[in-house]
């Protein structure tokens, strides 16, 4: 120490400053920009793709002019999203600034303090720390025991938990108008050969009840600009409420007035009811907002990656959610689970990967996902939170697709999709 004693009260001084330079430094500041960025990024790419078919299909027709008008209105939310990102820049810019000014001065001092280090001994201990990291991580791999092969079950998905739900991807009015605010639509998720890019829409007349008809369309263009639609008409056993969802080829529904499950074959036409055990139907146990309730949606048929559910509840589980998957052809139930979320609580609910999500109202505007259950592992949980902005204040059907990962919304008439974000 031909320097003199080492400078003590100096070294804590700096190691206070570090202190505050990590205290300012708090991961929240970031969340916000981070998860915009994050936004960002996906709508970007989903961008693309729509100008990459645009510039493949464009030839003046209507759907051109449709798709046109919705990247316009997807560029504008981007540019929207950006400024957030520049003003959230610009207003803690000056906190980085002096954070990177204080960053070097401690970094000079610590550098003009190791000087006091004749013996090089932080030098060799920081060699002798690479060393043993080293050594560990070896020693780590060398123990590490290959992982066999596991076969995914329901709720185990690769793609891992739902996080988050996109702004809507489309919308727009349904085929028939305004007044037919209960309906359902979407694609099959296990389509005929032939059919892979059809899309199908039910409507509900009747004081928002009754449904006696499917329409198909051959493609999503042709849905879009209202073209080329098949009427498909129900026979016998007419549809109740806005819960039925199209699963290989046939339609599956609430058959009207009725405890019972119809499954209707879109090539044969044929028609195959079922007792569903101790349901609850007739507006016995709806989906419902706090106000009002979701007229006849007792039964509420879904999809996911492993096949076909139905959603409803009994009074033997005191009005709770009882989950059940069927059987695509004779709809026989394959294994039940009884959950403690009472149904009128809900306004809707679906499946990803065996995950029943379940969703509630927040505002006109904001619906929120806010429950789940794993019928793998019987877990629940009632406080996720996940928000998304809707394009009106009811949701009358919600079902997600496992083939394209898309959530396909029927808010009171208006026919919305909205893309998911896993871990």
């Amino acid at each position: 120490m031909s320097d003199g004693a080492f400078p003590w009260p100096r070294f804590e001084q700096l190691y206070s400053l570090s202190g505050n330079c990590s205290q300012k430094l708090n991961v929240e500041q970031f969340k916000e920009p981070i998860d915009i960025i994050a936004d960002v990024k996906q709508r970007l790419q989903e961008l693309v793709q729509r100008i990459n078919a645009l510039e493949e299909e464009y030839d003046g027709d209507l759907y051109s002019i449709v798709s046109f008008r919705i990247i316009e209105i997807e560029s504008a939310e981007l540019t929207d999203l950006l400024n957030q990102l520049q003003e959230m820049k610009s207003k803690n810019q000056g906190i980085m600034d002096d954070l990177v000014v204080k960053v070097q001065n401690i970094t000079n001092e610590v550098d003009e303090l190791e000087r006091y280090d004749r013996l090089k001994v932080v030098q060799e201990h920081r060699k002798s720390m690479i060393l043993k990291r080293s050594l560990s991580s070896c020693q780590s791999a060398l123990l590490v025991t290959p992982t066999p092969p596991v076969t995914a079950h329901p709720g185990s998905c690769s793609f891992g938990k739902l996080v988050g739900v996109s702004h809507p991807k489309s919308s727009m009015l349904n085929h028939y108008g305004s007044s037919y605010r209960y309906g359902s639509w979407g694609m099959d998720p296990w389509p005929a050969l032939g059919k892979e890019d059809q899309y199908w829409l039910t409507i509900l007349s009747s004081s928002n009840r009754y449904g006696n008809k499917i329409r198909v369309f051959s493609s999503y263009r042709k849905f879009l600009t209202h073209s080329g639609a098949v009427d498909v008409t129900f026979k016998t056993h007419n549809a109740q409420g806005s819960g039925g969802t199209m699963y290989k080829d046939a339609y599956y529904y609430n058959c009207y007035n009725l405890d019972q499950l119809c499954r209707f074959d879109m090539t044969t036409q044929e028609i195959l009811s079922v007792k569903l055990p101790y349901a609850g139907f007739n507006d016995k146990f709806p989906y419902c907002t706090a106000s009002s309730c979701y007229g006849y949606s007792d039964m509420d048929l879904a999809t996911d990656e492993n096949g076909l559910w139905v959603l409803y509840a009994t009074e033997l589980n005191y009005g709770n959610l009882v989950i059940s998957q069927l059987n695509a052809t004779d709809m026989s139930l394959l294994k039940s689970w009884n959950t403690t979320l009472y149904k009128r609580s809900a306004t809707n609910a679906f499946l990803v990967c065996g995950i029943v999500y379940a969703t509630r109202y927040v505002s006109s505007e904001v619906e929120e996902i806010f429950y789940m259950f794993d019928t793998t592992t019987g877990v629940e949980q009632n406080n996720l939170a996940i928000q998304f902005r809707k394009v009106s204040p009811g949701i009358q059907y919600i079902n997600y697709n496992p083939r394209d990962k898309l959530l396909y919304v029927y808010s009171d008439a208006y026919v919305v999709s909205y893309s998911l974000f896993f871990s």
